[in-house]
C-alpha cells in the first residue's frame, strides 16, 4: 500500500491538475498553491468521509463524542474495528501528504519557504499518525521506495520536532523579510498565507510534542523561539470548512451518526461551565428538553432512532474547526512550569492554568469577567457522574474524581496536573485525537468505560484502546518492516500495547 502511494504524485483535489492548468502553448510546473490544500486538510479533516473515518470515529476515544450508528457492529468505541477501518487513518493521511510533498520537494529543490510550509504540514499530520499507531515510516519515506522501514516512535517525534523548528525559523524569516507577502493566499484555509502565524503554530506544536514525550530541551527551544507561539485567540489555527461545510454538523444533524459523549457533558454540568451552550444542543428527550444529556460510549447494539434525542454538537455548516488554540499553549506552559522546566514553580503554573481558562472562555464568547472569575475561584464544584439517563439505569456511571476548578482547591502536584489536563480537555473540544492522546498519557480526565467491550479480552475496559494495530496492508505487503515495527513496541501488535509515552497503569 505505502509503496503505491509514494510513487504517485498529485492527490485529492489536485488529481486533475494538468487538465485545467496546462498552458496549451508551453508546459507549466505544478503550482504549490494547488498542492497544499489537500495536505492542510489532513491536519483536521473537513472532507466529510475522511473526517468521519479519522477525527470522528477514532476521536470518540477521547471522550467528546459517541457514535450513534452501529455500522454492522465493528466499531472503535466497542474496541473491535474492522481491518479496513483500523487502517483508514494511516492510509488516508499518508495518501494526502506524500504525493504532494514530493511534488513540492521537486519544485522547491528541497529548500525555501515552500519546502518549509510543506514540511510543517507533514509534521503536523504525522504527529496524528504516530499518536495513533506508534512507530511509523518517517525519516526514510521517499518517492519511489516501495517497502519503507519504520522509525521508532521516539525517533518519529524527534524528526517531527526538527522539521517543525526548521520550518518555524524559515517561515518567520520570510515573514520578517517580506511582511506583506502571503504566498499561499486563499489556498490556505487556516491563516490565508500568513507565514508568521504558521511559524507560531510550528512552535506550539513543538511544545505539544515535547510535553507528550517528556522532552525538556525541545520544549524550552519552542518557548524561546523568536517567532513566538499561539498566544491569543486571534492567532488560533482554525480551519475554514469552505463550501463543504462543517463535517461534525453534517454527521450529527444530517446523518444522525454522532452525539455528544456523556463524559464531556457530565464534567461541564458538574462545573456549571458557561461554555456548554456554545458546545452542545439541549436534549430532545421528553422531560429532558431543558438539559444537556450526553450519550455513553461503546454500546454494541441499539436502534439509531432511540438515541437521536441525546445532545448534539452545537454547530452550523460554517463553524470553523480548531487545529490549535491559544488556550492549549497556556495549559502546556502550565504543565512545563509544574514539571519545573521553567521558572516560577506552582505559582507560575497557576498563572498559565488560569490564563488558559480565560482564553477558552473568550474564544467561546463568555465575556462576563465576573462569571469567569467566579468559575476560576470555585473550590466546591466537581465533575458529575452520569445518572438519570433517559434510557434507564443501565447507563449510570458513578464518577470517582473530585477534582476542583480553583487552583487552591487542590494541594498535590498530581491533582494540579489533573486540573490542567481536565481544563485543557474542555478547551480543546472537539479535537478528539488530541484528547485521546492526552488521556493515554496522563489518565485524565476520568472517562466512563464503554458499555460493551467486544475486544475479546484484549483491551481493558477501564484503560481503553492504547493505540491502533498496524494496518493489515502493511503486514501483508511490507512484511519485513512491519515485523521490525512490531518488535519496536515489544513484539505484540494489539490495541492494548502502550506506547513509550503513555501511562502504564
Amino acid at each position: 500500500m505505502l509503496g503505491i502511494l509514494l510513487v504517485g504524485s498529485l492527490t485529492g483535489c489536485t488529481g486533475n491538475f494538468e487538465e485545467y492548468n496546462t498552458d496549451p502553448y508551453a508546459p507549466q510546473e505544478p503550482d504549490p498553491t494547488m498542492l497544499l490544500p489537500t495536505m492542510i486538510d489532513a491536519m483536521m479533516y473537513v472532507q466529510q468521509n475522511d473526517s468521519q473515518m479519522v477525527d470522528q470515529m477514532v476521536g470518540t476515544l477521547g471522550g467528546y463524542f459517541t457514535l450513534s450508528n452501529r455500522w454492522g457492529g465493528q466499531n472503535f468505541d466497542t474496541f473491535n474495528p474492522s481491518a479496513d477501518w483500523n487502517q483508514g487513518p494511516y492510509n488516508t493521511m499518508f495518501l494526502d501528504i506524500y504525493g504532494n510533498l514530493f511534488e513540492i520537494e521537486e519544485l522547491s529543490q528541497g529548500s525555501g519557504h515552500w519546502m518549509a510550509i510543506a514540511n510543517l504540514i507533514r509534521a503536523a499530520v504525522m504527529i496524528r499518525v504516530a499518536d495513533i499507531y506508534g512507530p511509523i515510516p518517517y525519516s526514510q519515506v521517499m518517492k519511489g521506495l516501495m517497502y519503507v522501514p519504520y522509525d521508532t516512535n521516539e525517533e518519529v517525534y524527534k524528526n517531527i520536532i526538527a522539521h517543525l523548528q526548521n520550518s518555524a525559523s524559515t517561515l518567520y524569516s520570510y515573514a520578517q523579510t517580506y511582511p506583506s507577502s502571503k504566498p499561499m493566499g486563499s489556498s490556505d484555509p487556516i491563516y490565508a498565507g500568513d507565514y508568521a502565524l504558521w511559524a507560531r503554530l510550528a512552535n506550539s506544536l513543538t511544545l505539544r510534542v515535547a510535553i507528550r514525550t517528556n522532552d525538556k530541551e525541545s520544549a524550552l527551544q519552542a518557548i524561546a523561539h523568536e517567532a513566538g507561539m499561539i498566544e491569543t485567540n486571534a492567532q488560533n489555527a482554525m480551519m475554514s470548512p469552505g463550501i463543504q461545510g462543517n463535517p461534525y454538523q453534517l454527521a450529527s444533524v444530517s446523518w444522525g451518526d454522532l452525539r455528544v459523549n456523556a463524559s464531556i457533558v457530565d464534567y461541564m454540568s458538574g462545573y456549571k461551565d458557561p461554555r456548554m451552550a456554545a458546545y452542545f444542543t439541549k436534549s430532545t428527550f421528553p422531560g429532558y428538553t431543558d438539559q444537556y444529556v450526553g450519550m455513553r460510549s461503546g454500546e454494541a447494539d441499539f436502534d439509531k432512532t432511540s438515541v437521536a434525542a441525546y445532545s448534539m454538537p452545537n454547530l452550523t455548516s460554517g463553524t470553523l474547526l480548531p487545529v490549535f488554540v491559544a488556550a492549549e499553549t497556556q495549559f502546556l506552559l502550565a504543565e512545563a512550569a509544574l514539571k519545573g522546566w521553567i521558572d516560577g514553580g506552582e505559582a507560575k503554573a497557576r498563572e498559565y492554568y488560569e490564563a488558559g481558562i480565560r482564553l477558552s472562555m473568550e474564544q467561546y464568547g463568555i465575556t462576563d469577567s465576573d462569571a469567569v472569575s467566579k468559575y476560576l475561584a470555585d473550590k466546591t464544584l466537581t465533575p458529575a457522574g452520569h445518572s438519570n439517563d433517559p434510557r434507564g439505569s443501565k447507563y449510570t456511571y458513578d464518577r470517582k474524581t473530585t477534582v476542583k476548578i480553583a487552583w487552591e482547591g487542590e494541594t498535590s502536584t498530581e491533582k494540579h496536573l489533573e486540573q490542567i489536563i481536565t481544563q485543557k480537555w474542555i478547551a480543546n473540544y472537539p479535537m478528539g485525537l488530541e484528547a485521546w492522546a492526552e488521556y493515554r498519557r496522563t489518565g485524565y480526565p476520568e472517562l466512563a468505560p464503554v458499555i460493551d467491550n467486544l475486544s475479546g479480552g484484549v483491551v481493558d475496559s477501564n484503560r481503553g484502546m492504547r493505540r491502533l494495530a498496524f494496518p493489515l496492508s502493511e503486514k501483508d505487503q511490507n512484511t519485513t518492516n512491519y515485523q521490525n515495527a512490531v518488535t519496536m513496541i515489544g513484539g505484540t501488535d494489539t490495541p492494548a500495547v502502550d506506547l513509550f509515552w503513555t501511562k502504564k497503569n
